[in-house]
Parts: C-alpha cells; structure tokens; sequence
C-alpha cells in the first residue's frame, strides 16, 4: 500500500479508503490509486483485510454430491449472484455423509465466512444451529426445514411436482406405476414420496414405513444412476405388472431407462419412466425423458440474493419461498 501510494502521490489513508471503498476520496484520486493499482500488479491482502473490516466476503457453500448434474445449477446461480456483490465462494461437497456435513460446519466456521448457503440432509436443524452459534447467517436451500421460521429457506413444492408427474401417467393411460425413491433421511424425496403414495390413494402409509408394505410397488434408488437401474430390476422382479416408472430424480430415472434398454424393453411402448429434476441429460438420451423441472438456477440466485440481504442488514426478516415445479414432457411418457 506504501508503494501504491507512493506512484500515485497520495497519502496511505487515501489508498486505504480507496481499496476498502469507505470514506471520500476525490474522482481523480480514486483514478490515481487504480492506475497505481494496476501498473504494480498490487493485490490487497484479503486476510489482513478482513482482520480489521471484520468481513472476508465470502460465502461458505455446502451441497451434498458435486458428480449429481442437478447441483451445479445450484453453485452457478449462487456464484453469479455473489460475484455481483464482490463476494466469492468456498464450496464443500459432503458426499451425502452426515459426519462430512459435520466437518464441512466446522471448516466454515474456522475459515471466517461471513454466511452460508447449505443443503443438508436430515442434520439441518442441528448444523443451522451451530452456525448461528459462530454467528454466521445462513439460508438453507432445496431442503427445507419445517416449524424453522428463523432462517430463510428456498425450496420447490416437491409435493406438487410428484403429483403432476402422476397425473400426467394417470392422463397418459398408465395406472400401474412404480415408484424409485430417494434416500430415506431426505425431507425432498420423502416429499415426493408423499406425493406419489397420495396419487395411489395410499395416504394411510406414512413414508417411514415404506419398506413395510412390499405390496406396493416402491423401491429405493437413491438419487444415484447405478442404484436407478438396480431399484429398476428389483421393481420389475416384484411387480412385474409395472407399465410406468416414476423416479425421484432424474439420474434414477436414467438408470432405469439404462436397465431396460439393455434388456430390450422399450420406452415407451412397454413401460414409460418420468423422472425429476430436468438435469441437462434429460435432453440427450434417446427417447429424452419426460421430467418435473426444478428452476435450479433461480433457486441458487435467490438464496444468495437473501444472504446477501441479511448481511447488509442483519434486521432483515427470515423469508420462506417455495418455487413451482414445471411438467416437460418428452419422449419417454
């Protein structure tokens, strides 16, 4: 900074004020301090910085698996947003592993992060609890967490969209659909669980005691490709009259459309499959898959947008937004 001051002949406060962009400085001295900024290759110390302005302008960004193509949506509406407002990221993946989830809080919270973005599994209310400790604001995103009116939330009625996937099945002629769930600690794919055990009229089995009623025709993939086609077999093994397949997420749903193209079951004709997400290789395989849409873009800049808002003013109130989801049909149903 001494030397930035230097070759633009003005005072060290003057280049502090001008980098850390507090107090007056003259237009023309403010163009000083840049040119002299730039000719130098100057690069403030952020550390240092952020020691005295209390601030490290950066967010801290939790998301469970980075290989799943739903969540970079995520990350890129989060980054762009931040970018905006001068902020940058720190990303973790936890790998779907609550003890990683543990970890990733503790690494927030000693990197000095002034909020986080996180979804997390069933462990949300307890990780939301220990940042609000450290004092780090934080907006939970995609899994939301009910009765938590304190922290805002940006979530999709996943309800809604399992309902929509099953009235287009039911409106497209197929009554025998089979369900691939998703993982059983996760309150989204419990939600689309919900909606899909409604649609069947079996609203008296609550979705913690799936596994106790092999009658129906439901199986767990776990938002994974490999697990889509095994849950795929093993549906088909026990409820051979299946002619259509809902799938919780749409990696699920292209391991099963994996699995039956293999054994030369054709899609539609034979059974249909509709998944949910509407990831961009929903578009690429052949028959293109017919899913729910999720505005993952969207969903990532207004969350950060909400962040960003509390940390401009901290007595900003909590808000609860709740994003439609969108029927795309395509080939597949």
């Amino acid at each position: 900074m001494k030397d930035v001051a230097q070759k633009a002949g003005v005072g060290l406060g003057t280049v502090s004020r001008v980098l850390n962009k507090s107090g007056y400085v003259s237009e023309e001295a403010q163009q000083k301090v840049w040119e002299a900024v730039k000719q130098l290759r100057y690069v403030p110390n952020g550390v240092a910085q952020s020691m005295v302005t209390k601030h490290s302008y950066t967010l801290g960004v939790v998301l469970p698996d980075f290989t799943n193509p739903f969540f970079p949506g995520l990350a890129r509406g989060i980054e762009n947003e931040a970018r905006k407002h001068g902020y940058t990221i720190i990303m973790i993946d936890t790998d779907w592993q609550e003890h990683n989830e543990s970890q990733a809080i503790d690494t927030l919270r000693q990197r000095s992060i002034d909020g986080a973005l996180l979804v997390a599994s069933a462990n949300a209310l307890s990780f939301v609890h220990r940042l609000c400790e450290a004092k780090i604001p934080v907006v939970l995103l995609d899994r939301g967490v009910e009765d938590l009116d304190a922290i805002s939330q940006v979530t999709v009625d996943h309800y809604k969209g399992a309902c929509k996937a099953m009235a287009w099945a039911y409106e497209k002629g197929y009554t025998r659909v089979g369900f691939l769930s998703g993982p059983a600690k996760v309150s989204s794919a419990n939600l689309r669980l919900r909606g899909y055990l409604d649609a069947i009229g079996r609203g008296d089995v609550a979705v913690d005691e799936i596994e106790q009623h092999p009658e129906l025709p439901v199986v767990r993939a776990d938002f994974s490709f490999e697990k889509g086609r095994q849950a795929t077999e093993e549906l088909l093994r026990t409820h051979p009259d299946v002619t259509c397949i809902f799938a919780a997420n749409d990696l699920s749903a292209l391991g099963a459309l994996s699995y039956l193209t293999a054994r030369g079951i054709a899609v539609p004709d034979d059974i249909a499959i509709i998944g949910f997400d509407d990831i961009l290789m929903a578009t690429l395989v052949h028959p293109s898959l017919t899913t729910i849409r999720q505005p993952t873009y969207e969903m990532g800049t207004l969350a950060a947008r909400l962040l960003l808002q509390q940390l401009a003013d901290p007595r900003s109130k909590p808000e609860k937004h709740i994003l439609e989801p969108t029927l795309i049909v395509r080939q597949t149903c």
